[in-house]
């Protein structure tokens, strides 16, 4: 479907004249009456130029659409993200499975690499068919026949670089389960986030160290990254994370509301608040930002301006539990507040004595 630009066939960043110009245009090109007849198609199209011209010509209404476009556009991108890491994902336990399957199938690596065959047991040997012995040979010596199976030597041990080749890399994990150490980002990102789960964010955090440096160019990584590194107290690399994927995606408002949330921890509140405000711009219709700018307003002591915030959170989420204990919390300090304002504004009250005026006082 058509945008509203594309339908009067301007950018995005037209200002007011030329979308009226190109209104004129587009309505003298597909009114009926200009075109000496009626035309159904001709008269949808004209209504779909005055729906886009009254969006785009009103400023508000105009932020609003662009905000939704923008939002659309995050959604499928971040949709065909997905769908490459579950492709990614999918294609690792393939071929997993295939070669797990080779393994069990194919021949052992003894027999590969030419195994004496004095060494096989007879059991594994092959049935050859007698020939008969030339005139004047001596006679073979008989076989004694087995009356159980003889199991099979074991294959001797491979050389080391053979067998690096051979076994794939393999990682302990906390749980005590061993499992193949990845060699995409997709598989970092997944067995990061694993980890993270756990509690094992020393570990989540070097395997999205391996994940940036193998697609350095995904905002989310460096999120996840930042994520567990505020876990661990680690303001500082948090915050330079959320600028490089803000720098990469600089349209998400998760990103500048996190990276607020950082800036809030390191006492930082004037720039916390900024990011805030971006974030709520971009998503005005989500309470936890203004629950979250509102908290901001509450470190500052702006408390008319936190107990706005929370009501604005509680009208869009009335059980957002959080935003009722900030509100009531606002709502006490800002009478601890003007009771304080109260008792320094009071006069003392003046003592009377029964003392005269000094002489040297005028009279009144």
């Amino acid at each position: 479907m058509k945008t509203h630009y594309q339908v009067l066939g301007v950018s995005p960043r037209a200002d007011l004249e030329t979308i009226k110009r190109a209104f004129r245009q587009a309505a003298k090109a597909h009114h009926p009456d200009l075109r000496g007849g009626g035309d159904a198609a001709a008269e949808h199209q004209l209504k779909l130029i005055i729906a886009a011209y009254n969006v785009l010509r009103d400023p508000d209404r105009r932020a609003e659409y662009d905000e939704r476009l923008a939002f659309e556009r995050r959604r499928i991108r971040r949709d065909r993200w997905d769908a490459a890491l579950q492709f990614t994902a999918a294609t690792a336990v393939l071929s997993a499975i295939l070669i797990g399957l080779e393994l069990l199938l194919l021949p052992s690596v003894g027999d590969r690499l030419g195994k004496p065959e004095a060494t096989r047991s007879v059991a594994q040997r092959p049935v050859t068919q007698s020939r008969p012995e030339p005139p004047g040979a001596p006679p073979a010596p008989a076989v004694p026949e087995s009356t159980s199976a003889v199991p099979p030597a074991s294959p001797p041990p491979l050389p080391p670089p053979l067998a690096a080749a051979q076994a794939p890399a393999q990682e302990a994990m906390a749980d005590g389960v061993v499992r193949e150490t990845p060699t995409s980002a997709a598989g970092f990102v997944k067995r990061g986030l694993e980890r993270s789960q756990q509690g094992d964010l020393d570990g989540a955090i070097a395997d999205f160290d391996e994940a940036v440096r193998l697609a350095p160019r995904n905002a989310d990584l460096y999120r996840y990254r930042a994520r567990d590194l505020g876990r661990r107290g680690r303001w500082d690399r948090a915050v330079a994370d959320y600028e490089r994927a803000i720098r990469l995606d600089p349209n998400n408002p998760t990103l500048f509301r996190e990276r607020g949330l950082a800036l809030q921890q390191k006492g930082e509140l004037d720039e916390a608040l900024l990011d805030l405000d971006r974030a709520v711009r971009m998503s005005f219709t989500d309470p936890d930002l203004y629950n979250d700018r509102g908290a901001v307003w509450l470190a500052k002591g702006r408390y008319d301006r936190a107990l706005a915030d929370f009501n604005q959170a509680l009208k869009l989420n009335p059980g957002l539990a959080a935003a009722t204990a900030r509100r009531e919390e606002a709502l006490a300090r800002k009478r601890e507040q003007q009771i304080a304002d109260d008792s320094r504004a009071r006069p003392e009250a003046s003592e009377t004595t029964g003392t005269l005026p000094s002489e040297g006082m005028p009279k009144r």
